[in-house]
């Protein structure tokens, strides 16, 4: 195997942002039903859209709980967003090496390409596909697809790394290997029943997953050329 384009999912995977994401969900719900929900009753918000979550408390004011949800995590994501300890590096090692890197998210454009600044990381990310850049999010594999035809990527090549079975599903749809990510805390159980092709405790797994079978990090170190950076296009 040879990958030289990994494709990572951006909530869960390079940013911790469920602390915003259950800000917005529990001022909505109380500012609209009173309710005071308990912080486990999102473990699996992730896998649902907005409107989904929010159904479960009122289906009635559904359009304005929506409006409250995103007013407030409009407001408040950047106190709360910070990229996961090693994914910076790891980014960096991975373009110093040749690698292309895109993020396919289900988050929408008006919030991805501002939390892309938020955490630091768009210098490291050579492509964005969010989720209303595409007809069919994820678990459908059309971000995928398009990030590989725009990176000049092809399934056989090509890695990606999410939180959740939405993105093995959506990897596997593209016919790429996937990659759990397992540093967010996500439900270990639900995603390796999805039978990802790489299970990776922490950022720095990949790497080691790599060079344990002799992939583009150790081609292009011991390239006559060395490595290269990949240029970025933005």
């Amino acid at each position: 195997m040879r990958f030289n384009c990994f494709i990572f999912d951006f909530d869960g995977t390079l940013a911790h942002s469920e602390p915003a994401y259950r800000e917005a969900f529990l001022h909505s719900i109380r500012l609209h039903t009173g309710l005071e929900i308990k912080e486990d009753e999102f473990r699996d918000f992730w896998n649902v859209t907005p409107q989904e979550v929010l159904s479960r408390y009122s289906c009635e004011m559904l359009e304005e709980m929506l409006v409250s949800f995103e007013e407030h995590y409009y407001a408040n994501h950047h106190h709360y967003l910070t990229p996961y300890d090693g994914i910076a590096g790891l980014l960096k090692s991975l373009s110093d090496r040749g690698g292309k890197i895109a993020v396919v998210s289900l988050k929408p454009r008006r919030a991805g390409e501002r939390e892309m600044d938020f955490t630091g990381l768009r210098s490291l990310v050579d492509l964005s596909v969010w989720g209303d850049d595409v007809g069919r999010p994820k678990p459908q594999p059309d971000g995928v697809l398009r990030a590989m035809a725009e990176l000049s990527g092809d399934p056989d090549s090509t890695l990606v790394i999410g939180d959740s079975p939405a993105d093995i599903m959506m990897g596997r749809a593209a016919g790429t290997r996937t990659a759990a990510a397992l540093w967010s805390g996500s439900n270990r159980e639900r995603l390796l029943e999805e039978r990802p092709d790489f299970v990776l405790e922490k950022p720095a797994a990949l790497l080691t997953a790599l060079t344990e079978i002799g992939d583009v990090v150790l081609q292009n170190l011991t390239s006559t050329e060395g490595p290269r950076r990949s240029s970025h296009t933005r």
